[in-house]
């Protein structure tokens, strides 16, 4: 799968605000990431299919044509409530390698700079191998979308 750079600086908070997020739905992935985080792990194929799955994504107008799109995506499963990658001490156990959705937002970051990158997010997501991983993996059961 191709590699797409973030042009942003990762996020760097972990306090309970920001974990928060690990225990209700994790970061998704772009292109790249599983592979990185497979290469840290030295995870087998079938290892890291256990540790992710194809979760139903975010919903996203599109400014060509105004039209809302739904936009699948790659997220780490959870258990027991929380992210497979979070030890007991909700500390990320694969920080230095996290999805981008972890790496790249934190609760205090403004909704402009949320939104410009989830923009960018959501453009990456639409990669035809991103989606092709992501439709080999199993459906997220823990999905529970956030009323706003």
């Amino acid at each position: 799968m191709s590699t797409q750079t973030p042009p942003f600086n990762r996020t760097s908070c972990a306090c309970a605000e920001c974990t928060r997020c690990c225990k209700r739905q994790p970061g998704p992935l772009v292109s790249g990431d599983f592979e990185r985080i497979q290469a840290h792990l030295n995870a087998s194929d079938a290892e890291m299919r256990s540790l992710f799955c194809a979760s139903p994504g975010a919903l996203v107008k599109t400014a060509a044509d105004g039209k809302v799109h739904r936009i699948g995506s790659i997220v780490p499963r959870m258990r027991k409530g929380r992210c497979v990658f979070l030890d007991e001490n909700d500390r990320c156990k694969i920080h230095a390698v996290a999805p981008f959705g972890c790496s790249h937002f934190d609760t205090h970051m403004s909704n402009r700079e949320a939104h410009t990158r989830s923009n960018w997010l959501a453009h990456a997501q639409q990669d035809p191998d991103y989606q092709k991983l992501r439709n080999t993996l199993p459906y997220a059961t823990h999905h529970k979308p956030i009323k706003y």
